[in-house]
């Protein structure tokens, strides 16, 4: 934690009731994960000691009112403004993962909201699970949809190499995925796009494919089956 700063209950208690929105405590809980006893506590400035980031990253990939993952960070003390100059060190920029990741998910939620299928999203089971994103869906013959997202920040010059895409390839190959499913890999970068479109799994048993976010435009560009489930 920055020794600068401290957790201030009253300031992190105002930036979640924002990042809340208009939803009840009992929507925002099983969006996020956290339990709402949980969340209500850190409301009413009832715990003395910050979240965890696990539990801010939780808060931040379903917050509101452009509420990000750093503004979470900060306000519970764990950075501040300064320590973000540096973009290379690498907490900064698993921060800056963290808030792409986030963006990742509105834009993909945002398209979702407009179309005219069923969809539920599952609860998060922690920070690390794979794939990123879970989602109960009845269209074009899916009954679930997975989606990893592969996050490009602009001041990366490395883009994923074949091993990078093979190991992928390899934790996808290791779930017990049906015709049903999709799975879709989410990535912001069009070499990116192109470099894995260009690398499709030879023997891979999914129906796999791979997306196009434009972050500044808030929207999919483009979605493109890598393979199929029978071939």
């Amino acid at each position: 934690m920055d020794t600068e700063k401290v957790f201030n209950k009253e300031s992190f208690a105002l930036l979640l009731d924002k990042a809340k929105g208009d939803r009840s405590i009992n929507q925002y809980a099983n969006e996020t994960g956290v339990s709402a006893a949980h969340i209500s506590r850190f409301l009413r400035e009832m715990i003395d000691s910050p979240p965890t980031p696990e539990t801010i990253s939780k808060f931040a990939k379903y917050a509101a009112n452009g509420v990000s993952y750093r503004d979470l960070m900060i306000a519970a003390g764990y950075i501040s403004e300064d320590s973000m100059k540096n973009e290379d060190s690498p907490r900064n920029r698993r921060i800056l993962v963290e808030e792409m990741e986030q963006k990742f998910l509105q834009v993909i939620l945002a398209d979702l909201y407009n179309k005219d299928f069923k969809w539920t999203i599952q609860k998060p089971e922690g920070r690390m699970r794979f794939p990123d994103m879970i989602i109960d869906i009845d269209h074009d013959g899916y009954k679930k949809w997975y989606i990893e997202f592969r996050v490009s920040l602009n001041s990366s010059r490395i883009h994923p190499s074949i091993m990078f895409i093979h190991h992928l390839y390899g934790q996808i190959s290791m779930m017990e995925l049906l015709p049903t499913d999709k799975f879709t890999i989410a990535v912001n970068d069009e070499k990116v796009y192109k470099h894995i479109f260009k690398r499709p799994p030879v023997s891979l048993r999914a129906n796999l494919y791979v997306m196009l976010i434009s972050l500044e435009k808030g929207k999919i560009l483009q979605e493109e089956k890598l393979c199929d489930y029978y071939k």
